[in-house]
């Protein structure tokens, strides 16, 4: 049974990350009949112009980490309510579920908060060089 788990909690989270390459194909263009090329462009996902260190770091952050964070914690999520169905009522695997339950919406916060505090900061920065003549 264990190995039965295991190899269903391997599929689920395969499929999280299979089955969205699928979905987020794109359709080859198809080169128009006057003979023009078809132009391909990969977009900078740094977003160009950035000068100095920092701003490297918080582009990477905003476009890398927190997208990854935020599936991660979605996979958690399920992770945990998954772990609620296979629990079959004994009451220390509900406790390890809930808790996971827990430190995954704990996360969230953390997330959350963290693009709340960011942005709030930002604005205030953004208001004071503005206000200052």
């Amino acid at each position: 049974m264990k190995i039965l788990k295991k190899i269903s909690i391997h599929l689920l989270i395969l499929s999280f990350f299979v089955i969205p390459i699928f979905i987020q194909a794109q359709p080859t263009p198809v080169p128009p009949d006057d003979g023009t090329p078809v132009k391909f462009e990969i977009k900078n996902p740094l977003k160009g112009g950035e000068d100095s260190l920092t701003e490297v770091i918080v582009t990477l952050l905003n476009n890398v980490v927190m997208p990854i964070a935020a599936v991660a914690v979605v996979i958690w999520i399920i992770y945990a309510g998954f772990t609620f169905l296979t629990a079959q009522g004994k009451e220390a695997e509900i406790r390890k579920a809930k808790d996971r339950l827990l430190w995954s919406l704990v996360g969230a916060g953390i997330l959350l908060g963290a693009v709340g505090i960011s942005k709030v900061v930002e604005n205030t920065v953004k208001s004071l060089i503005q206000t200052t003549p």
